[in-house]
């Protein structure tokens, strides 16, 4: 693919991300969900009820895995961003308010105040840290367009 955004142009760029994860069951749940990617300490972060599905995978432990693109770009050009994280919910209030003044900045009206991730609202503010990282790729095989993913250094997602 050429002219494609860098991974760190895809994770700061995109305003949705794909957040996927497991009931206890082993049911799979997927949401898009408005996210900020902070690069110094790669890791996502967005707003949601506690009471959610994915909330409440995320509580009893599911694996999440975390996919950013930018669905509007024309063939060839668009690029994914792949996530295996550990997530869970940010409870520092110092840290919340760190990244809420990130999603302002991101999104520019977010739909909560800082006041609506205090302890006892049924808001909570997720944070996933990056463990494994992937962006997708093309090439050509006899004579098929084929995309397959490809590993990422953490490193990498960093790189303007």
């Amino acid at each position: 693919m050429s002219n494609v955004p860098t991974p760190y142009e895809i994770l700061r760029n995109t305003m949705y991300s794909t957040i996927a994860t497991s009931a206890p069951s082993g049911q799979p749940y997927a949401a898009p969900m408005f996210t900020v990617y902070d690069p110094a300490r790669q890791a996502i972060y967005w707003c949601a009820a506690r009471t959610s599905q994915h909330g409440l995978n995320i509580q009893s432990g599911s694996p999440v895995f975390i996919v950013t693109y930018d669905s509007m770009a024309p063939g060839g050009k668009g690029a994914g961003v792949y996530l295996r994280c550990k997530a869970g919910e940010l409870t520092d209030m110092e840290r919340k308010s760190e990244v809420h003044a990130l999603l302002i900045t991101k999104h520019q009206a977010p739909y909560w105040s800082l006041e609506d991730l205090e302890a006892e609202s049924p808001i909570a503010l997720f944070e996933a840290t990056i463990e494994e990282a992937w962006i997708n790729k093309d090439k050509e095989i006899e004579g098929h367009f084929v995309l397959f993913r490809e590993s990422l250094a953490l490193n990498e997602l960093n790189a303007a």
